[in-house]
Parts: structure tokens; sequence; C-alpha cells
């Protein structure tokens, strides 16, 4: 393997950092204009009654994590097991080890109630 093996990635590296200077760059240009007005905030176009930083309960980053660590997990199994395919038997071992524990730890994290939203 040759430095011109990693060409691609350091051209979509480089059109990366361009299209984001650009874009950067890009909004910097024009008028400015500030008023009251424009700095208030809202969303879809409707002024904020409550106040903006509101917290959220800790429920709703539970379940983000947890559904983010079980579906990474699942998303890789299949080609992590493609992979592994030509390993034979060990392979196959590793992964059903693997399965359990996440099937497991996602046993527990219901047991203990985590995946209910109050």
């Amino acid at each position: 393997m040759d430095l011109y093996d990693y060409l691609p990635i350091v051209a979509f590296m480089i059109a990366g950092l361009a299209v984001g200077g650009a874009i950067l760059t890009l909004s910097r240009i024009g008028p400015t204009k500030p008023n009251p007005a424009k700095e208030m905030p809202y969303e879809s176009g409707i002024l904020a009654t409550t106040p903006v930083r509101q917290r959220f309960p800790i429920d709703f980053y539970l379940t983000a994590m947890l559904f983010i660590v079980f579906d990474i997990e699942l998303a890789f199994l299949y080609p992590v097991a493609l992979v592994m395919r030509d390993n034979g038997i060990p392979a196959l071992v590793l992964l059903l080890v693997f399965t359990v524990t996440v099937v497991e730890a996602l046993a527990y994290v219901w047991r203990k109630g985590a995946l209910e939203w109050r």
C-alpha cells in the first residue's frame, strides 16, 4: 500500500474544508442591520412564551443514549458478521457472545424501567 491509495481521502478532506470555509466566508458577506426584533428568539416564526432555556428531563437523554448504543450495535452486527464469515466457528462464537451480551444489557435496562417514558 502506497500513499497513492490515500489520495481520495485527502481529496475529500480538502473538498470538505473548502466547502465549509466557503460557507463560513459567504455567510459574512452582505449588509447586516441588527435590530431588537431580529435578535428575539423564535420557533417556527412564533415568539417564545416560556423561557427559552428550559430543562429537559433526564429521561430524554437516557432514552436517546440507549437508542444510540443499541442502534449502533445492531447496525454494525451484520457487516461484522459478513467480514468474520471466513473465520469459521471462532468468529461465530464471538458474535454469539456479543449478541448475548447485547440482549442481556437490553433486558437489564428494560427491567430497570429505563425504556418507559414518564
